[in-house]
């Protein structure tokens, strides 16, 4: 492989790198770094291993640093020499399968935060935070010139960071958008799941299963990759029934109220986007998936946080998504089933256990079937390694 013209990728913030690849004769690495001269050689014996294990030829590398990890270097290498010889497929090969464990259909998605996949910095710092899904973005948070970067970062992310979240998604970019070339570098880094921006079309989730079919062996992926479609638009709320049955790999439809009242030029109010809402929960219950409401956009109001999501969670969501760690608490807090709840549900299923007829009585009712299963989904809100028994 031979670098056919000068390219770049990364930047100098804090945790990133910045990487310039020359065509050149043989190769050549210099590195400055903010971490140290100690650091310097490290940096390029990681760079020149890089090299030769791609089988360049012919290049010229600088790497300015300031404090990245190893991963970031490797990503905004691999970014840099895409660029310059045109082609990301050379570098979609297997990486190192990361130690994570599968996670079930089912589980509590009360959260699902939104972290930018091109910046660095913050995917170091979300490294550490525990939302119920956290999710790289890779397309509203991403400049159209640095999707091709930050796929490779989100690449290298997920398959070295000790991420504490308990479930990892990649929102993708649209598939005939740049969606099934960011699934094609992702996938190597085992994600739990894809998220497919505006989906308007139940073919658009079996397409997205079919590449995710595929790249599962590829990149021996050891879990099915789940699918959570995002209905953005008024077609895609008439269409979410569909979308929510299309395939056994989705787990739950997201609302995105951003795009939708744009589009249909409606107020960011709960009184107008109830029947939206209202159909979406529908919709994903009906097939048996999860309902994820739309972000809060004020940071700084939590009060209208808690508010909305108490909203949500009454009208039948199982989560709603964030777009900052403050947000997290809040949000799990306002999903939690309360102690009544929880003791209520328990006795339900206690003694349907104990009667093991499809109608028993609890605390002088009758409860039959549907009441049943709504006290089964109560104790399967609680996070994991709560005690249901």
């Amino acid at each position: 492989m031979r670098p056919s013209r000068e390219a770049l990728a990364g930047t100098e913030e804090r945790s990133d790198a910045l990487v310039r690849v020359r065509p050149g004769r043989g190769l050549a690495v210099s590195v400055r770094t903010r971490t140290g001269p100690m650091y310097e050689e490290h940096i390029a014996s990681l760079v020149r291993d890089a090299l030769n294990e791609y089988g360049v030829e012919g290049a010229h590398v600088e790497v300015e640093e300031a404090g990245a990890y190893d991963h970031v270097i490797l990503a905004r290498l691999e970014a840099a020499l895409s660029r310059s010889v045109g082609s990301e497929e050379p570098f979609r090969s297997p990486l190192p399968p990361p130690d994570r464990p599968p996670t079930s259909r089912n589980r509590p998605r009360r959260t699902r935060l939104y972290v930018p996949g091109g910046n660095a910095r913050l995917l170091a710092f979300a490294d550490s935070l525990r939302p119920d899904c956290l999710l790289l973005d890779l397309e509203d948070a991403v400049a159209p010139s640095e999707k091709d970067s930050a796929r490779f970062l989100v690449r290298r992310a997920l398959a070295t960071m000790g991420f504490e979240a308990p479930e990892l998604w990649v929102r993708i970019n649209p598939l005939n958008a740049g969606g099934a070339d960011d699934i094609a570098l992702v996938a190597a880094g085992h994600p739990h799941g894809i998220c497919l921006p505006k989906a308007e079309d139940p073919s658009q989730v079996l397409a997205l299963a079919d590449l995710l079919s595929s790249v599962e062996g590829l990149y021996s992926v050891p879990w099915t990759l789940w699918i959570m479609p995002i209905i953005e638009s008024p077609r895609g709320v008439l269409a979410a029934a569909d979308i929510a049955g299309a395939s056994e790999r989705v787990v739950g439809l997201a609302f995105g109220a951003e795009d939708y009242t744009r589009e249909v030029g409606a107020q960011r109010s709960w009184e107008a986007l109830l029947w939206a809402r209202s159909q979406l929960v529908a919709s994903a219950k009906a097939s048996g998936v999860q309902a994820s409401d739309t972000v809060f956009p004020n940071v700084e109001d939590e009060e209208g946080l808690r508010e909305e999501a108490r909203r949500a969670r009454e009208l039948g969501f199982d989560g709603k998504g964030v777009i900052h760690p403050h947000q997290i608490a809040i949000v799990h807090d306002a999903f939690a089933p309360s102690a009544a709840e929880v003791a209520w549900a328990r006795g339900v299923v206690e003694e349907a256990a104990n009667e093991g007829r499809g109608v028993v009585a609890h605390e002088g009712q009758m409860i039959d079937r549907p009441v049943l299963e709504r006290a089964k989904r109560i104790l399967e809100q609680l996070p994991e390694g709560t005690d249901a028994d």
